[in-house]
């Protein structure tokens, strides 16, 4: 079984794997509440967003925890989204299963649980509170383990680390029946398979069963394609190719999107960990996106910095013609390497973004093995 330690760069984010996730400040260090999470500011420019973060966490604060039970049924029934393809039902775990950071104290967190727990008393029946549970464990688990490389996690890091997983595991197990009817049941559980080293075919069960409830949760294709990068558990190529497989099976524009999802999950935006990705498919499902459910200003720069990524300057252009100076933060980093991109210039010093040179050796590209 490859040692989990190789989850050194995986954070708390990728758990979320959605471009709300949050950023969020320290809160103090008291057995608490867990405080609210703060918004990403650039990126949370949604009125949906506005209003679903404040009133799902005034619900959980107050401990009205049935009437999250009937949100979080409507938002998986309906499947409603925000501009941009991002589910409601994944931001609603994303407010709960967190007591504001990774690094928040081990108190806010066990408070947090405490707090699941006893939503899960009060209804046994419900799936919300189980899964947010065991994301909770998991970064519980994070927290002890720390985003360091292996080497760099001590023994009793490693010990929690695993602990927690497991009691994210056996809280999926125990809600089985309860919960694997919510597509985010899945996902949490993948997070569980990556951190305990699940051999492939397990997963691929778990993704087959996944996408068969839901094949629209597209957070479940990206965690397979995590999984599968070279650094994970795959090899060159796989995620291309399961890339292709799960656009492919669920077809139409939805499937086109579903690429470029994951192509923004994977490519975006430092080195790009899976060069064979189509960059015109990519262009292709952010078109398909965009019509379905409307395009993001971090979304629209991130298919620029992929078009430049993959030498297509050409789509590169066409988007900068849309983005004007709306740059983004996330995406470029600085506001000369912005310029310098559109301009294919160096801005102050700031080389612009390029096609990645071919790795001298399989492995050394920002890499947390070991």
């Amino acid at each position: 079984m490859r040692r989990a330690g190789s989850l050194a760069l995986f954070a708390f984010c990728t758990l979320l794997a959605s471009p709300f996730c949050l950023v969020t400040a320290q809160v103090p260090a008291a057995a608490a509440p867990p405080q609210q999470p703060a918004p990403e500011s650039p990126e949370f420019q949604n009125d949906s967003v506005r209003t679903l973060q404040p009133k799902v966490w005034e619900l959980f604060k107050s401990g009205q925890y049935a009437q999250i039970d009937v949100l979080a049924q409507q938002l998986r029934s309906q499947k409603i989204r925000f501009r941009g393809g991002n589910w409601e039902l994944n931001y609603l775990y994303q407010v709960i299963n967190t007591p504001g950071s990774v690094t928040a104290t081990d108190a806010e967190w066990q408070a947090l649980i405490d707090k699941l727990q006893s939503w899960i008393a009060s209804n046994p029946k419900s799936p919300t509170p189980r899964i947010a549970l065991a994301e909770a464990y998991i970064g519980f688990g994070m927290k002890a383990r720390g985003t360091g490389y292996a080497k760099t996690v001590t023994p009793e890091g490693w010990t929690l680390f695993y602990q927690r997983i497991e009691s994210a595991r056996s809280t999926l197990v125990e809600a089985n029946a309860i919960s694997a009817n919510c597509p985010e049941w899945y996902r949490t559980m993948q997070l569980v398979g990556l951190s305990q080293g699940w051999p492939r075919e397990q997963m691929d069960s778990l993704v087959k069963n996944g996408m068969a409830l839901d094949p629209e949760y597209f957070y479940i294709a990206l965690g397979m394609a995590d999984y599968l990068l070279p650094k994970w558990n795959g090899k060159p190529g796989d995620v291309e190719a399961f890339a292709a497989q799960i656009a492919d099976s669920i077809g139409g524009r939805e499937g086109d999107a579903v690429y470029f999802y994951i192509a923004d999950h994977v490519n975006c935006c430092g080195p790009t960990q899976a060069p064979g990705m189509d960059e015109a498919r990519v262009q292709r499902g952010f078109t398909a996106m965009s019509q379905l459910y409307g395009y993001t200003n971090g979304l629209l720069n991130s298919a620029a910095f992929m078009a430049l990524r993959a030498g297509d300057t050409a789509a590169a252009q066409q988007l900068f013609a849309k983005i004007g100076d709306d740059w983004f933060a996330g995406v470029w980093g600085s506001k000369a390497r912005f310029d310098a991109s559109r301009t294919a210039q160096p801005v102050g010093g700031v080389a612009p973004v390029g096609p990645m040179p071919a790795p001298t050796k399989q492995g050394t590209t920002d890499s947390p093995k070991d």
